[in-house]
């Protein structure tokens, strides 16, 4: 079970357990200056890009296993630490860009919304829309080897998934979805690489998906080329939400130490908003 801790007894107990894990960023995170609507991209700050939905899924799913529940049942909707993420993902460190993208389709809206407006992330938040997503080549792969998938006894009911006997589906069933959100973190995240020729800075991507996005190649090629330019990229996730594509061993050695990932189920007890 999670210690739930108070206010200034967990802000002050997350930020000694970042120095005793962070030790290259001890003068940051013992001397913070860089708060709210605080920015410098001159001096090598950090970017910050968060998938807000991503994060929110994976702290729901850890209460939910927490909390002992089946996997279809839910655990009470609870809010998340703004506060104790961002200290995690900065960690005091002077910033260059925040980025934050989610979607509206959450009830009730997170009040990390306007924190995040408040510290000075740019805020992208769009409305959910009811579609049926057209699939990725390797999804359409996968789903051919589930006869059931968008047929007539599929739990998921009709809709443009169904597809006749022995051919590929080319899109999921009908659902209310997130459209572009993680397309506009990818936009946000090139800028940052085209803009900054030199970087010898750090990108620090929260979200640990990998897959490729309906409208562009995903977040692995975006941080594949942040690599490529000599970028420093920090990939912040949950363990459940974890690609398999960065747990590659061949993968990320090749990048000689300039990537690293960062699990929050260590830090899950400062993430619960009290």
């Amino acid at each position: 079970p999670l210690h739930v801790r108070q206010g200034e007894d967990r802000n002050w107990a997350l930020r000694l357990k970042l120095i005793r894990d962070f030790g290259a960023d001890k003068k940051w995170l013992t001397s913070p200056v860089q708060r709210a609507n605080h920015t410098d991209a001159s001096n090598g700050g950090i970017h910050v890009f968060i998938d807000f939905s991503n994060i929110l899924i994976g702290f729901q799913k850890l209460l939910t296993q927490l909390n002992r529940l089946h996997p279809n049942q839910r655990a009470p909707l609870t809010n998340i630490s703004f506060d104790s993420l961002v200290l995690l993902l900065e960690r005091g460190r002077p910033v260059a860009k925040r980025v934050l993208a989610g979607s509206s389709g959450l009830a009730p809206s997170p009040p990390a919304f306007e924190l995040a407006k408040a510290i000075g992330y740019d805020c992208n938040i769009l409305d959910r829309v009811y579609k049926a997503k057209e699939l990725t080549e390797r999804q359409r792969r996968y789903k051919a080897r589930a006869p059931s998938f968008g047929g007539q006894n599929s739990p998921e009911g009709g809709g443009s998934g169904m597809t006749a006997a022995g051919e590929s589906p080319t899109h999921a069933p009908e659902k209310w979805m997130e459209q572009g959100v993680d397309e506009i973190l990818h936009l946000k995240m090139m800028e940052s690489l085209v803009d900054i020729e030199a970087p010898g800075s750090t990108m620090v991507l929260a979200s640990g998906d990998a897959a490729e996005a309906e409208y562009s190649d995903g977040f692995l090629k975006m941080v594949e080329r942040a690599l490529k330019k000599g970028w420093n990229v920090e990939v912040v996730s949950w363990s459940e939400l974890l690609s398999s594509q960065y747990k590659r061993r061949a993968w990320a050695q090749q990048w000689g130490g300039k990537f690293r990932v960062i699990t929050l189920d260590d830090y899950a007890e400062f993430l619960l908003d009290t």
